[in-house]
């Protein structure tokens, strides 16, 4: 036998090895919970992730999912994983104020220009970060919404004056802060729950990325007839799984959730949300819906109503003994590296 055939058995000997250690393994079948509803976009992003986990466990790792709230509301979401209730869960840093300084710099206004290339830079940034910020989870992969900004029932906004007295549906702990600096009151509700609270005037305005308002899952666009025409934020969510459930896997398990948990990965989770908001942004752009376009001058006066936002984070972040400059710097380097920095 030659060398070169040596070689050849040797390397199917090999893969027969790895096959049947895969297939000794104990059959593990993931909970995946998430808020937003089925026909939400990333629901095909997950079936992805879920179907190249199988293949690369060699069929050992199943993943079934619980969409809207199934399991625990969206706030809950990252302690469902800590306990145990989800292995793996959609997770809203946002939704719960203060507990996660340094991903909130992702949610800082005027940040990110891009979703897709953004998330890959995010998962890259805070991989040293999440192993202290958010140590119960193996932080697999970061998703955004595409830019967001504030939409309105009944009155234009074009300057952050026209905020005062104005009630808004608030992205997260940032966003809420934004609009309590310019003179509106921030009211924190659920996403599934906020087109109820328009419908009923209980709220004004709400800040949302451009897809949700022809979305099926939201139709914001029946409840509001203002946009402000400016790429102002965008929102971080992790996609986490439990360090018990990790840890109570198997070696060769543990190296297939890793060559899905990367920050390529992130990019691929959303790219179904992410063609779909780029073609629903364009369609809204050209459906004679009311869009205020901020001039040179009024868009400096949002610029400036955002520095205590930043000047906050940089508190928090400081607070939890990390160096708000060096956090920021590092994120807008990615960013600006991956062609998403605004």
């Amino acid at each position: 036998m030659t060398y070169q055939c040596l070689l050849l058995a040797g390397a199917a000997a090999l893969s027969m090895v790895a096959t049947e250690a895969l297939a000794q393994d104990k059959p593990v079948n993931l909970r995946l919970s998430y808020w937003v509803a089925p026909s939400h976009m990333l629901t095909p992003g997950y079936k992805d992730w879920a179907a190249a986990l199988e293949k690369e466990s060699g069929g050992t790792i199943k993943t079934t999912l619980f969409p809207s709230s199934q399991l625990g509301s969206g706030s809950d979401h990252y302690d469902m994983v800590r306990r145990g209730i989800a292995d793996v869960g959609l997770i809203s840093p946002g939704y719960t104020a203060g507990r996660f300084p340094v991903i909130a710099a992702v949610d800082l206004p005027f940040l990110v220009s891009d979703s897709s290339k953004a998330a890959p830079a995010i998962r890259r940034w805070y991989a040293k970060y999440a192993e202290k910020e958010m140590s119960d989870h193996y932080v697999c992969a970061i998703v955004l919404h595409e830019p967001g900004t504030f939409h309105s029932a009944k009155k234009e906004i074009r300057v952050p004056s026209d905020m005062k007295g104005l009630k808004v549906r608030s992205a997260n702990q940032t966003i809420g802060t934004l609009i309590a600096s310019t003179g509106g009151n921030a009211v924190q509700v659920p996403i599934m729950e906020a087109y109820d609270t328009l419908k009923r005037g209980i709220t004004d305005a709400i800040t949302i990325p451009w897809d949700n308002l022809t979305h099926p899952a939201f139709k914001f666009g029946e409840v509001t007839a203002y946009s402000l025409d400016v790429p102002l934020y965008v929102s971080a969510f992790t996609h986490g799984i439990s360090r018990k459930t990790y840890d109570s896997l198997s070696p060769a398990q543990k190296k297939a959730i890793d060559a899905v948990c990367t920050p390529e990965w992130s990019a691929k989770i959303q790219a179904h949300w992410y063609k779909d908001a780029v073609v629903r942004t364009q369609d809204i752009r050209t459906s004679g819906r009311k869009l205020t376009k901020p001039s040179a001058e009024e868009l400096e006066l949002w610029r400036d109503a955002a520095q205590p936002i930043y000047a906050a984070w940089a508190t928090s972040v400081k607070n939890a003994g990390y160096d708000p400059e060096v956090v920021l710097n590092e994120l807008k380097e990615e960013l600006k590296k991956a062609g998403a920095l605004y």
